[in-house]
This record gives structure tokens, sequence and C-alpha cells, in this order.
């Protein structure tokens, strides 16, 4: 029984060694490659190390390979973590870290429009859309998307500390095709068969008044719809003119990518402002259908919508 116990255990035995024996190696690379000057390959190593066995040794090797290599934002967040992972130096790890957040390269993005649901990363990860984001130098690419939107773009960071704007405007996302249907095959018809008799036209029945009243609470609960957004959409216009304002004060811009950015925001405004005003003239006439049919007599209305606009069709019997 005890051989047959050795032979289960020691596998697993091996087995729970090879990740620290990799780790211990990785580190050992790196802590090599450091000697001969080969910054770079040193932190792949460390880093490879820590991924395998995170120890607070590993990461300081990490934090100080990333600052000699020319790297302040990816130093700063491994310093970050040595900070809640050693809090007997809890201090200087912070101070580091805070040292390094100063002298590094951010983004800082200017996203047209802003749907519900944006999501924005920078290679690969998400960061927050509304704050400036700290990142090392050299390309970086970022990518924005919400439900039905996309756009993405380069930032190519040269130089630390400096802060650079991201323009994005989103895209709507092109439709994807529905699958045709086969036509179905016309059905054999029997031998012999009697012909069918001829039915008779059905007569167009009088719409009931029930029928009227649907008909206009839909048009007007659509109509009330419309002027909702009509509301958010020129918010929006006005928070991009106050955004306007408060970046150029006086209407004077102090750097020519605040006045690109300004432009940008007044263009917005005003195609938001016109989308308002559109969408405020057709809740009207919506609303005013509405009423028409609860008190009038058969009426249709149906809605259609293709890529080159919308709109309502009315009909009605008096």
């Amino acid at each position: 029984m005890k051989f047959a116990f050795v032979l289960v255990m020691l596998p697993a035995a091996i087995a729970a060694a090879e990740p620290n024996d990799s780790a211990r190696a990785s580190f050992e690379r790196g802590q090599a490659a450091l000697k001969a000057g080969r910054v770079h390959e040193a932190c792949d190593a460390f880093a490879a190390s820590e991924k395998l066995a995170a120890s607070t040794d590993t990461e300081a090797s990490l934090a100080s390979c990333y600052e000699r290599d020319g790297k302040p934002a990816s130093a700063a967040r491994v310093y970050r973590t040595l900070a809640g992972r050693d809090t007997a130096r809890e201090k200087t790890w912070t101070a580091k870290a805070a040292k390094l957040e100063a002298k590094a390269p951010k983004l800082r993005f200017a996203i047209s429009p802003m749907p519900p649901g944006l999501v924005v990363k920078v290679d690969g990860l998400q960061v927050s859309a509304t704050e400036d984001v700290l990142v090392d130098t050299g390309p970086h690419e970022v990518i924005a998307t919400a439900p039905g939107y996309e756009g993405r773009a380069s930032a190519p960071v040269d130089r630390e500390g400096a802060i650079l704007d991201v323009i994005i405007r989103l895209q709507a996302k092109p439709q994807e095709a529905a699958p045709m249907k086969e036509p179905a095959m016309p059905a054999p018809m029997a031998k012999e068969s009697a012909p069918a008799p001829m039915a008779e036209a059905p007569m167009e029945a009088e719409a009931s008044v029930g029928h009227r009243r649907r008909n206009g609470f839909i048009v007007g609960a659509v109509g009330l719809g419309v002027l909702v957004g009509a509301g958010v959409t020129f918010g929006v216009s006005v928070s991009k003119l106050d955004d306007y304002r408060a970046l150029c004060p006086d209407s004077m811009c102090s750097s020519q990518a605040n006045l690109d950015q300004a432009n940008s925001l007044i263009s917005d405004a005003r195609t938001l402002r016109g989308v308002s005003i559109g969408m405020g003239i057709g809740s009207g006439v919506l609303l005013a259908a509405g009423a028409y049919l609860v008190i009038t007599g058969d009426s249709h209305v149906s809605l259609h919508a293709d890529a080159s606009g919308a709109g309502v069709t009315y009909t009605a019997r008096f």
C-alpha cells in the first residue's frame, strides 16, 4: 500500500513544483538580461515570472525595470499594486507611483456622439471615457464601441508629460442583411379534383370607435416619445456649447488643439440642435394626428424606416 501511495503522490508533487521552478527561472533570466543591459528583455522576463508566481521581490524588480525602460505608467501601476501588498513599505511604493504618474503621458478623449453603453479601450484594456488615461510613450490604439456604433483612432505619444487629445467620431454600424428565404415549392395538384368555388370579396367593414381610439393613442404615444427624444437631443447640444465656452472662454482658445476641439463641439452642437428642432416638429404632427384619430372616422397610420430616412404614413376616410 505504501508503494502505491508514493506512485500517486509523486506526480502531483512534481506538478505543483513546476510553476515555481518556471517563475524562478524567468526571474533569474530577467536579472541576467538586466546586468547585460538588455532592459526590455529583462522586463519581459520579470513580467512572465510575476504571472507564474506573484511576489513582492518580482513586482519590485518589474516596476524598477519598467522605470528604466521609459515606461512610467506601467511602472506606476506595479508600484500601486506593491503598495497594497507590502503594507510595511506602502508609503515608499505610493510615493514612487505618484512621482511616475506626474510625468507619465496622458490621453484625453473627445468622443462624438456619446451614446449609452459606450466602452473605450486603449491597447485592449478598458479605460474611462471621461477621464485622462495614463500611458507610456509609443503608439497606442484606441477603440470606442457602443450598441450600434463603433470608432477607432491611433494615438502616437512621443514624449513624457504630454497630453494628447484623441478625437473619435463614432459611426453607425452597417446593418446585416437578412438571409433570403428560399421560395416554397408549389404543392402538386390532385387528379380530377373539383374546382374550388370562387370566394366573394369581403366588403370593407366600418372601423369601430374603439379601433379608432386605439390608433389615436398609439400615434399620440409615439409623438410623446419623439418629443422626449427632442428634449434630450437639445440638452446634449446645450451641453456641448457649455463645453466649448469652458474650453475657450470669451471665444479665445489657448492652443491649436483646443481650437480644433472647440470647432468640433460647435459643429456637433449645431447639428444636434437642428435634429432636436426637426424632432419637435414631428412630435407635434404626431400628437395632433393622434388627437384627430380619437374623434374622427376610420384611419390608418404606419411607420416606415430605411437607409435614407424614416417617415409616418397616415390615411383616413371622411
